[in-house]
């Protein structure tokens, strides 16, 4: 028998019918299974998988509709062709809108049923090959999305809900190896979306062995020949899965996935396009660590270079934290994109990076400001932008930090310019460091009530700020909006 030949159910309750097809099909290649009633061809269906079913319509017991249904309900793909010695309009429609490939009525020529057959084979491998060519269009999209995400928790979810949508699970879990390479529930989802479930013994063993393997592994119910250290899986499971997260340099960690007790179980197909997206999404998810590895060092030099501004002033202790709070709930607000709310997110951490080379004595002077004194404290933009513009991951914010203290109608500085030509994140910046500078003690007075402050957002609409960011962020701040 060849390993890739085609296998044929007869299932008819008369015995000759069955042993005149099965000697004819065999002879046109085909290895053929045969049934003398449907109870007899759902065991049969149930052990071994097949190619295409031809079935008597009528038969005691389970009938060929029944038997139909049945198929269709649980193995889709498998193509039917219904025979009948007493044929009617209405049974052959009824057999065809059930999703019958084809009807056939006794007594029939064996040339024609053979011809029949061929074609439902025909038929049938189109139809896989345009389930992989649309299985692989989806997994291309899917690729590209966990590509773009940058947010570990939203990639580790979306991963596992993509993998049990495409390989048609019921439920899985998702497992990475800590610091001590033990493995670590970190997403499970479906009909078994507790992570304790997960934790049971048969899982647990079997993940160990998938990460230790690196191998996929396939586990069915029944199943008596197990490797090694592993346990037969719950009897409430039909299929379950398991493949190993790796990318080049390392083992990450394991994804499992499973389908019910009374499903089929999962095909090679669902196996090699799972297969591919693991390997894609292991990348993906390294990639975004990383990401994040250098985005929280960024964030920690960030947030040295403030402290070090704010180490020389005493009263804007806390200042560039706060106008960092307001400015990214502004942002998200305004609906800015991910990468442009992060960019004002830092901007507001370093808006005064400047103010490191103005003179402390000047910083911290309780009185009015001279003219020459406030002259050079206007030159801490342009002083903040010579400190971060040579740092490669800083360059993106120096527009921002640049023009901050812009007006809107002009005017400001450093370079007088104004509304639209002023970039969007500085003008929320703009607002959201203004009403922290009102809101907090200075050396030369004390904090403002918040109302004064709205107040002066108000009236400065047009003037010095955007008056769609001066909005919103009332909008935000103001309770019940009063």
């Amino acid at each position: 028998m060849k390993s890739d030949q085609k296998k044929v159910l007869v299932v008819d309750d008369e015995v000759s019918i069955c042993e005149i097809l099965a000697q004819f099909l065999n002879k046109k290649g085909y290895e053929v299974f045969t049934a003398a009633s449907g109870e007899e061809a759902l065991d049969i269906l149930s052990a071994s998988p097949v190619d295409l079913v031809v079935t008597d319509i009528k038969m005691p017991g389970i009938s060929g509709v029944d038997l139909l249904k049945y198929i269709k309900e649980n193995q889709q793909s498998v193509p039917v062709l219904i025979t009948t010695g007493f044929p009617t309009l209405d049974t052959a429609i009824e057999a065809l809108k059930l999703g019958a490939y084809d009807y056939l009525t006794k007594p029939f020529h064996l040339e024609e049923i053979g011809e029949k057959v061929k074609r439902a084979m025909i038929n049938k491998q189109l139809e896989e090959e345009n389930l992989l060519f649309s299985k692989l269009v989806s997994l291309h999209e899917v690729t590209k999305i966990l590509a773009s995400t940058l947010e570990i928790s939203e990639l580790n979810t979306k991963f596992l809900d993509y993998s049990i949508r495409m390989a048609k699970a019921d439920c899985g879990a998702l497992l990475f190896s800590d610091a001590s390479n033990k493995l670590v529930i970190s997403e499970a989802a479906g009909q078994y979306h507790e992570k304790s479930y997960w934790m049971g013994q048969p899982f647990v063993a079997a993940s160990k062995w998938v990460a230790r393997q690196q191998e996929p592994l396939v586990l069915e119910s029944g199943m008596e020949s197990l490797p090694v250290g592993l346990i037969p899986i719950p009897s409430d499971l039909q299929s379950f899965i398991s493949f190993p997260l790796k990318t080049p340099s390392r083992n990450i960690g394991v994804l499992n996935l499973a389908r019910v007790a009374g499903r089929d179980p999962f095909s090679n197909l669902d196996l090699e396009i799972i297969n591919v997206l693991a390997s894609q999404a292991s990348i993906s998810i390294e990639n975004v660590r990383l990401y994040q590895n250098i985005r929280d060092n960024y964030l920690k030099t960030i947030r040295a270079f403030a402290l070090a501004v704010e180490a020389k002033d005493e009263y804007t202790h806390g200042h560039s934290e706060n106008v960092m709070k307001y400015t990214v709930v502004l942002a998200k607000t305004l609906g800015l994109a991910e990468a442009e709310l992060e960019l004002v997110k830092y901007a507001g951490l370093l808006h005064d990076i400047g103010k490191i080379g103005i003179s402390e004595s000047i910083l911290n002077k309780a009185g009015r400001l001279t003219p020459e004194e406030f002259e050079e404290i206007k030159k801490h933009p342009e002083l903040g932008v010579r400190i971060i513009s040579d740092v490669p991951f800083l360059k993106a914010l120096v527009p921002l930090v640049l023009h901050h203290h812009e007006y809107y109608c002009g005017g400001g500085y450093p370079t007088g310019i104004a509304g639209e030509q002023i970039p969007f994140g500085a003008r929320i910046l703009s607002v959201s460091d203004a009403y922290e500078a009102m809101t907090s003690d200075r050396p030369y007075r004390k904090s403002l009530p918040q109302e004064v402050a709205f107040s002066i957002l108000e009236k400065e609409k047009g003037r010095q700020f955007d008056p769609r960011i001066v909005d919103s962020f009332l909008e935000i701040m103001r309770p019940n909006g009063k």
